[in-house]
């Protein structure tokens, strides 16, 4: 017999990490002095102690090392919870290969402009958005879309959510303004704008003629990041200027000035094969 000392010398542990084993019911001493409260372990639980923390290594958590322990017998019962482990691993693993790539790209990007915009720039979900939406065709890439969005306020007032309007621009004069609504809305023209698993997101400050400068930033770091384009770009207005006639909007949703405009670029995107 081993004293809890001397095991957890050989087995490379602390004598901690064998008390916190033995409480979860994954290792119990092999005596325990009554009087004392001393307890040893036998040569044979040095296999066992491996197999702990062989598993641990894997990614286990100790849930599932007992789980696994008791299921030795069970081929089928491990075989699938390797199986799911490993699937997990496999997961990780891709995800931490997508975040070097973006690491990598960020790095060119400071590496050629210190101040880099990229340095804003993330990946996120978009969530499907119930909105009252009008597609239409300017006359000219420079047309303004603000009458657009002034009908489109005023039409969907009645049942308007409290979430930031945005622009989907489907071709360089093919756009779709989208004005959030409640999930009961029966007006005429709502439909649900879907969302994507991911996409390139970058959130600015000011006037609207930072648009177009960052959106092509934003898509180079998407390539250099392993992700391509998947999707219309959307200008989703956080902060913004509006006439207000036929529609009242909450007052932290407008912007006297374009210096306090915000407004958030989303570009889904996918995974490169």
């Amino acid at each position: 017999m081993l004293r809890i000392g001397d095991f957890a010398r050989i087995a490379g542990v602390t004598v901690r990490a064998l008390r916190h084993y033995e409480s979860e019911g994954l290792l119990a001493p092999a005596r325990v002095d009554e009087a004392t409260g001393y307890r040893s372990y036998g040569f044979d639980q040095l296999a066992a102690i491996d197999r702990i923390l062989a598993l641990r290594d894997l990614g286990f958590p100790l849930a599932d090392i007992r789980f696994l322990l008791a299921s030795r017998s069970d081929v089928r019962a491990l075989s699938e919870r390797l199986r799911r482990q490993r699937a997990k691993l496999a997961a990780e693993v891709a995800r931490q290969t997508t975040r070097l790539r973006r690491i990598e790209a960020l790095q060119r990007a400071v590496a050629a402009d210190s101040s880099s915009a990229e340095l804003g720039a993330r990946v996120r979900p978009l969530p499907d958005v119930r909105a009252f939406a009008v597609r239409a065709r300017l006359a000219s890439a420079g047309e303004s879309i603000a009458p657009l969005f002034e009908e489109a306020e005023a039409r969907a007032a009645r049942d308007r959510a409290d979430k930031s309007p945005f622009l989907v621009i489907h071709a360089p004069r093919d756009v779709e303004v989208c004005i959030p609504v409640r999930s009961g809305s029966r007006i005429d023209g709502v439909r649900t704008i879907a969302g994507a698993p991911l996409a390139g997101s970058i959130t600015y400050s000011g006037g609207y003629g930072q648009t177009r400068p960052l959106r092509a930033r934003l898509v180079r770091w998407l390539e250099r990041s392993g992700l391509r384009v998947a999707g219309p770009l959307r200008e989703v207005y956080h902060r913004f200027g509006a006439d207000q006639r036929g529609y009242t909007l909450p007052a932290r949703r407008l912007a006297p000035v374009a210096e306090q405009f915000v407004t958030e670029l989303q570009i889904p995107a996918e995974e490169e094969r």
